[in-house]
């Protein structure tokens, strides 16, 4: 059977295919649209006829179709509206002010073409099926997927039911893949990285994703934080440039025009009436803030990074970068730790951003995504996504990525059936510190059912790796909900069980748990307990010089 590598872009659709009995070979990118193009676009239109009929058009020919006409619609950047469901992308956008196409309804996120409703799913099936008819993929096939790194349960839940529906073999949410990771997993496996630690730099059609992760000596590499915003990505800068250009025509013309402008071709005609020019572009990277913008996520993951990357050495995890540091300015520490900062992504092509993050980070760190992938892969700001598919595990979990665990944590009230739950796809790595735990809430109370509760973890599919009761004293029965059990879980895997002035159960050494997670936690735990010490003898040692005044000086 096939497997199939699945790239579901903003902007572009990209299909790789391979057959698992030949290890040795590369992915194999499909055509699609036109015979020189791997890339399709995510674009679906809907034309209305004289006699009232509606036909849908996708791809290439969907996204040249004039939208001002009456009896077109055209539907662009899908995947944003239906990431949109997530509360976080759903606030980010918001924040930024974009701006949401009238045919969105966020509410029962379909899309209304000429009276009727378009459920988002419906939408993306129509233009995958597309994509997959057009890369020769029939029958049934396994499959994997990339999404961003902000991506929540739904996409994933909605992307494997559509791959499932269209053909797939099974329905996984660990075959949908954070970008990122699908990229380094193919620089890694074709030999273009070598040992060092890197910032992956991703910028899509549609938003903007980074990870730091770290090869060894011994070819090993974990991923040890990403991060992501779902609106900092190529339309981003395109809605500035059609702006400040008053251009209203095809955006996948001036995506192109973006893409080619060089100080050798300082100005592309866009189109018949608008030219685009390299000045243009840097001021709109200037004064959007776009590249100072991406500096926010890569702060969070080298946050989050830092403790498990340095195994908690220096300084305390808390307060890595100092409060000080301004929006656009990086700790400097950032840059001394990372050989490396990779470009990668259809707008990283662009090289006046590339100019912009030269002067940011410095010249001799960036790396571009040509730099790392042979040639045998084409144009990999592209497809690397779909290519890199080939190289992801086919289990359950990817163990490179040590800072979001595969499990599912629920706690229950056996009797009421009230419970508080951990879903890994629901909770983002800028909220869950490595060392400090997650906290659910408490269990909801109800007097005089107060009944047992049971602890169950189970993985992404459901599959139940752990239930066992929890245990409460009668006389200590919780009276209110601030008494009812919680837990607390940490990315190193230990889930703690208790309420409010004890704990009741203790899982220190999980099935889940990685040997490279025990070890981080082991190291981490033992620079703790020598820093606790050291504050010790610092504190004696003050005590023995001058104990009345130190007390005095202390309360």
């Amino acid at each position: 059977m096939q497997v199939v590598g699945v790239d579901f872009g903003t902007t572009n659709v990209r299909i790789a295919v391979w057959d698992p009995d030949k290890p040795d070979t590369l992915p194999e990118l499909r055509h699609l649209d036109t015979a020189d193009s791997f890339t399709m676009p995510a674009v679906i239109a809907f034309q209305k006829a004289p006699d009232g009929t509606v036909t849908p058009v996708i791809g290439q020919a969907a996204d040249e179709l004039n939208d001002q006409s009456p009896d077109v619609v055209v539907v662009r950047n899908i995947k944003r509206w239906a990431l949109s469901s997530d509360p976080f992308v759903a606030w980010n956008l918001d924040v930024r002010g974009v701006v949401k196409d009238d045919w969105w309804n966020p509410r029962t996120r379909s899309v209304e073409i000429f009276g009727d409703q378009y459920p988002v799913k419906e939408i993306m099936s129509l233009i995958l099926a597309r994509a997959l008819e057009l890369a020769g993929v029939t029958g049934q096939f396994a499959w994997r997927a990339g999404c961003p790194v902000h991506t929540g349960l739904d996409y994933r839940s909605e992307l494997a039911d559509i791959l499932s529906e269209l053909g797939g073999s099974e329905r996984k949410l660990a075959w949908v893949v954070e970008e990122p990771i699908l990229f380094l997993v193919l620089a890694l496996e074709l030999g273009g990285l070598k040992p060092g630690s890197y910032l992956v730099y991703d910028v899509g059609g549609g938003s903007f994703d980074c990870a730091i992760a770290e090869v060894e000596p011994n070819g090993e590499m974990v991923v040890y934080s990403s991060q992501g915003d779902s609106s900092l990505g190529g339309v981003f800068l395109d809605d500035r440039l059609s702006q400040k250009l008053h251009y209203g025509g095809a955006p996948h013309d001036l995506r192109v025009a973006k893409e080619v402008l060089t100080p050798d071709n300082p100005t592309v005609s866009v189109d018949i009436s608008t030219t685009l020019s390299l000045d243009d572009l840097k001021s709109v990277l200037a004064e959007s803030g776009f590249v100072d913008d991406t500096t926010l996520p890569i702060r969070e993951a080298y946050i989050t990074a830092k403790v498990l990357w340095k195994r908690g050495e220096g300084e305390s995890p808390i307060g890595m970068v100092p409060p000080s540091c301004q929006l656009g300015k990086l700790p400097g520490a950032l840059r001394e730790d990372l050989e490396g900062i990779i470009l990668f992504g259809g707008s990283t092509k662009s090289p006046a951003l590339q100019e912009s993050l030269r002067e940011k980070f410095g010249p001799e760190k960036i790396f571009t995504a040509e730099d790392l992938i042979p040639e045998e892969i084409p144009d990999p700001h592209l497809t690397a996504l779909s290519a890199g598919a080939r190289y992801v595990s086919g289990g359950d979990y990817n163990p490179l990525y040590t800072n979001r665990l595969p499990i599912n944590v629920t706690l229950r009230n056996t009797q009421t059936g009230n419970s508080v739950e951990y879903t890994p796809y629901q909770h983002f790595t800028r909220n869950f510190h490595p060392v400090k735990p997650f906290a659910s809430r408490c269990v909801a109370h109800q007097a005089g059912a107060e009944g047992d509760y049971q602890l169950t973890v189970a993985d992404a599919d459901g599959k139940n790796l752990i239930g066992e009761p929890v245990e409460v004293h009668r006389n200590r029965l919780p009276r209110t909900s601030q008494d009812s059990p919680m837990f607390m879980i940490d990315t190193l895997g230990q889930i703690w069980v208790g309420n409010h002035d004890r704990w009741l159960m203790e899982i220190s050494e999980p099935p889940w748990q990685t040997g490279r997670q025990s070890e981080v936690r082991r190291t981490i735990m033992e620079n703790q307990q020598r820093h606790e010490e050291q504050e010790r003898e610092r504190i004696n040692l003050l005590l023995s010089e001058n104990p009345w005044g130190w007390q005095a000086g202390h309360g």
